[in-house]
């Protein structure tokens, strides 16, 4: 929302605290874009630079962010100049705290919008919208998909493409029993497992998605060998595995992909069958990561298990491009989880980034797709998003949905609202 300086009010600037206010929009996120020459004609800023841009991010009566232009290094002076003739602290922009270190609604995690043309990297990575995460398993949760975030920053770190840092991170999280996917996969009706997952690179749109496969470790890993050594972008079944076997894959006994947390979950499920309503589907669980990379390509890759007790042969939105995710340097990229039925229904991942395409910030772009698809279907999930311009999200509908990212260097996690810790990142 752009507001004319006249409706901002400086009230008390004590301790960082300013007020926004416009009709009927006291309280809201407001972003309010000041031009210097313009707006501030008192002011007696004389340099060239004065005509820069500076955005404040203002809410819940905190400033979260002071954002320069793209000018003359002078931009640095300018913004202290005004920061000080307006609020009378010109050490602000050391000060302010970062928009991403702030709880935001709803699971929302937005980082602060890039002043310059530099690109940054980042990883975000989700380890499934779940039901409700148990105390015992969240500490063990929330390290797993820490270390799943630090794997894919290290590649970004030594050079390495989106693409490759969005299947280290993955893989990471389809090797660890907590997660859904790989060997913590559920398991189908008859106590099998069957797993979909999909990958796609930004640069070019290639995308490589597998589906229903057994005794493969690593799903992703397979996903992108369909990518780039074949010509199409979906194998399935026993095609798929007969690929994985052509290409060099070892194969996983079944026995080392099946838990026994997956077994005693299926156990409750089927004694649970039938008291479970159609339109509040559990067990939800996906892996997914996103990825901008220092050449500024954006990649994503989605893996699961799938739904517990699903019938033999049910495939989700994890491998269906656009739905499970969606990467396109001219826009973002995409990895999302929650009910597979309702997130193809509505191609979540696609809806999404629709709506950064139409001039949206990557938060309000997840709250409109996950909302239209709550009223529309009644479908709970989550997803994370990453801009062109390393701006991104971590969004959910679900009761939990455990994160991780890293950018500049920081590292941050969560699994509830409100529940966010920046980790040490080792990158030994």
């Amino acid at each position: 929302m752009i507001l004319p300086l006249k409706y901002i009010q400086h009230n008390d600037f004590n301790n960082e605290v300013i007020t926004a206010r416009s009709s009927g929009a006291q309280g809201q996120l407001l972003l309010a874009k000041v031009n210097l020459q313009n707006k501030l004609p008192r002011t007696k800023l004389t340099s060239p630079e004065s005509a820069c841009e500076l955005s404040f991010l203002v809410a819940r009566g905190r400033i979260f962010s002071l954002q320069r232009g793209t000018v003359a290094s002078g931009a640095v002076a300018v913004a202290q100049q005004f920061a000080a003739w307006w609020l009378g602290q010109p050490d602000i922009l050391a000060t302010a705290p970062h928009r991403e270190s702030v709880p935001c609604a709803r699971g929302s995690m937005a980082a602060p919008a890039r002043g310059s043309i530099d690109v940054s990297l980042v990883v975000v990575v989700h380890g499934g919208g779940a039901s409700n995460i148990s105390a015992d398993r969240k500490e063990r949760v929330r390290e797993g998909i820490a270390k799943a975030a630090t794997e894919g920053y290290k590649i970004l770190k030594a050079g390495g493409s989106a693409v490759d840092a969005v299947e280290g991170a993955v893989t990471v999280l389809e090797n660890d029993p907590e997660f859904n996917a790989g060997c913590g996969s559920v398991l189908n009706v008859k106590g099998d497992v069957e797993m979909d997952a999909s990958i796609m690179d930004g640069r070019d749109l290639s995308a490589g998605a597998v589906s229903a496969v057994r005794c493969i470790a690593n799903p992703t890993k397979l996903a992108r060998l369909v990518m780039e050594k074949t010509p199409h972008c979906f194998l399935t079944g026993h095609g798929a595995e007969k690929f994985a076997a052509d290409m060099g894959i070892p194969e996983t006994p079944l026995e080392k992909l099946i838990t026994e947390r997956s077994k005693k979950h299926l156990e409750k499920e089927k004694l649970e069958k039938g008291a479970q309503k159609a339109d509040c589907p559990k067990n939800s669980g996906t892996v997914g990561a996103v990825a901008l990379d220092c050449k500024g390509n954006l990649a994503y890759a989605t893996s699961t298990g799938g739904i517990v007790n699903k019938m033999v042969g049910r495939v989700g939105d994890s491998p269906c491009i656009g739905a499970g995710g969606y990467a396109d340097n001219n826009v973002g990229a995409v990895s999302t989880t929650g009910h597979g039925e309702s997130i193809l229904k509505v191609n979540l991942a696609r809806l999404a980034l629709f709506h950064v395409e139409q001039g949206k910030t990557v938060d309000e772009a997840a709250e409109l797709a996950l909302n239209y698809m709550k009223s529309k279907l009644k479908g709970l999930g989550g997803l994370i998003l990453v801009s062109k311009t390393g701006d991104w999200v971590a969004k959910w509908t679900s009761a939990t949905m455990p994160w991780a990212a890293v950018k500049n260097g920081k590292l941050q996690a969560g699994i509830d609202l409100c529940d966010t810790k920046t980790m040490t990142m080792d990158l030994c």
